[in-house]
C-alpha cells in the first residue's frame, strides 16, 4: 500500500481491522476475539476515546494472535497492526493530544 503524509495511519489500522474482523469465520478464538477487540479499540481510539494504555494493549493483543490461528487470516490481521503501532506511534499519541483525528480535521479545513 502506498499512502501520502496526509493519511491517518490510525484510520488505516482501523479500516484494516474492520476488514479482517468481517472476514473472520469465527472458528478459532484468537482470530474471532482478537480481530473484534482490535476493531473496537481502534474505532474508539480513532473517534477520540483512546487512552495511553490502549496503544500498548493494541500492540500486545495483535502480537498474541501471531501463530495461534488455524489459517493465516489472524496473522494477516495482526502484522499490519503491529507495524502501524510501531512505526506510527506518534500518530496514536497525536490522537490522544488532539482528542480526535487531527487528519480528519485537516481534511475538513480546520487545521492539524
Amino acid at each position: 500500500m502506498v499512502m501520502d503524509e496526509d493519511t491517518c495511519m490510525v484510520d488505516v489500522a482501523r479500516r484494516i481491522m474492520h476488514f479482517y474482523a468481517h472476514e473472520s469465520c469465527g472458528w478459532c478464538i484468537p482470530c474471532r476475539e482478537g480481530t473484534t477487540w482490535l476493531r473496537k479499540m481502534l474505532e474508539r481510539f480513532h473517534a477520540g476515546g483512546g487512552r495511553r494504555e490502549d496503544i500498548a494493549q493494541i500492540s500486545e493483543l495483535a502480537k498474541n494472535m501471531l501463530g495461534k490461528t488455524f489459517c493465516p487470516l489472524g496473522d494477516a490481521a495482526a502484522m499490519p497492526t503491529i507495524s502501524i503501532v510501531e512505526k506510527f506511534r506518534d500518530e496514536f499519541e497525536e490522537h490522544l493530544r488532539a482528542g480526535d483525528c487531527p487528519y480528519a480535521r485537516a481534511a475538513a479545513g480546520v487545521g492539524r
